[in-house]
């Protein structure tokens, strides 16, 4: 098998990119929340573009849709969004740490492949949260013909799903 033969520190580099990932993204999102969201896939300045030419063909604003004095409502969602990748990434780097640094996973090859295991859970149960992404931006990106930000994002978040997946099922059965 493939993944048999490979160097010692390429899973736990793999898990800890994974990690480094959320992490980031998540500090990212309360230091810069708009550019934040267009990382993720949605343009705010263009959804208050949105908004305006709803309210010039309907003579109403589509609620959905932010009013530009409105922001900090908005904002607050996307703060919500970097809690959620923060202790993500921060709880991959902590059980990437304790498998590779712990005394106990040093002294026990049933604490390493535990540690490991556990990893590998909680990897392939946070791959969910890119397929969803990929899903909401692709469906977002559809609504609105005049962006190309959200279908750039939803193939990456598909992208980062699958390296998820992969880093996942090999703490598994690596």
């Amino acid at each position: 098998m493939l993944l048999s033969h490979s160097p010692p520190w390429a899973l736990p580099t793999l898990t800890a990119l994974i990690g480094s990932g959320g992490f980031i993204i998540g500090i990212y999102s309360f230091i810069s929340p708009v550019k934040a969201a267009q990382v993720y896939g949605v343009d705010l300045p263009l959804l208050a573009k949105g908004n305006q030419a709803s309210k010039e063909k309907t003579g109403s604003a589509d609620p959905a849709l932010f009013r530009p004095d409105d922001i900090s409502r908005h904002v607050a969602y996307i703060y919500a969004h970097g809690v959620r990748n923060f202790v993500t990434g921060f709880t991959i780097l902590s059980l990437t740490g304790f498998w590779q640094f712990s005394a106990q996973c040093k002294k026990s090859v049933i604490a390493s492949s535990t540690a490991q295991r556990s990893l590998g859970i909680v990897i392939l149960a946070g791959a969910l949260t890119p397929v969803v992404d990929a899903v909401v931006t692709w469906q977002a990106a559809e609504e609105r013909t005049a962006t190309d930000v959200g279908k750039k994002a939803a193939r990456a978040h598909a992208s980062r799903s699958l390296i998820w997946i992969a880093g996942g099922l090999w703490c598994l059965f690596g």
